[in-house]
């Protein structure tokens, strides 16, 4: 439809022309998509990643061809969330733009990441993390299956796993590297059923397959969310 808008989010941008910009944006109808922006000096700070927008999208008749998205309203922007929320939402935006395909329509994702983008906090933005890690990983073909170990018997909450990328193994010996099969059937559980060391062991299992899919692939968003935790840790024992 030629005069529809849609809802998009701004994933990364660069200059193109001396008035345009190269945009990846995500979208419900679309999936990930990159296109062209013109702008002027009064809208230039409007097409920032973290803020939702709506617009029309005409998309290119060739694969050599650029869409073009225009008429542009703004929503809503996140950026009055705390840091550590900034720093986490870019870090999810990170991973959509290196891991999702183009043009791979998901639906179900985009209202997953909409959700996370409105209702993220300092008090569960770990949980949302881990929530979106899981939907993204999903979403890639690359799921957790928390039901049967990879040599096919049940996970059982008292037996102790390997985390491996492929699923998990039971550990002959418990060990520094084993969790709980507890834990990890935690994983298919609501969100507020989680507790921190199931989050700790959550972060284990996704940190361990988005490595592996990312191919040595760094992730500066991460980096500065690390860092910024680790400092923060250090300044409540100082």
């Amino acid at each position: 439809m030629k005069d529809k808008l849609y809802d998009f989010y701004i994933l990364h941008q660069r200059k193109y022309k001396e008035s345009s910009l190269l945009v990846s944006i995500f979208t419900s109808e679309f999936g990930k998509i990159s296109g062209v922006i013109r702008t002027n000096k009064k809208q230039q700070n409007l097409y920032q990643p973290l803020v939702k927008l709506c617009g029309q999208i005409s998309l290119a008749r060739r694969d050599s061809g650029l869409n073009k998205i225009y008429n542009i309203e703004f929503i809503e922007s996140f950026y009055k969330k705390s840091y550590i929320n900034l720093l986490a939402l870019q870090y999810i935006n990170e991973l959509i733009f290196l891991l999702l395909s183009y043009s791979d329509e998901d639906d179900a994702l985009f209202k997953k990441y909409d959700f996370v983008m409105s209702n993220m906090s300092e008090d569960n933005y770990k949980y949302l993390l881990r929530f979106f890690e899981l939907e993204l990983l999903e979403s890639l073909g690359q799921g957790v299956y928390v039901e049967h170990d990879l040599d096919g018997y049940n996970i059982e909450p008292a037996k102790n796993y390997n985390i491996l990328f492929a699923g998990f193994r039971e550990a002959v010996v418990a060990g520094v590297n084993s969790v709980k099969g507890l834990s990890l059937m935690k994983i298919r559980e609501p969100l507020y059923k989680w507790t921190e060391q199931d989050l700790k062991v959550i972060a284990r299992v996704t940190r361990l397959k988005l490595d592996n899919i990312l191919v040595g692939k760094q992730l500066q968003s991460r980096k500065l969310l690390l860092d910024y935790l680790s400092l923060k840790r250090r300044t409540v024992i100082c």
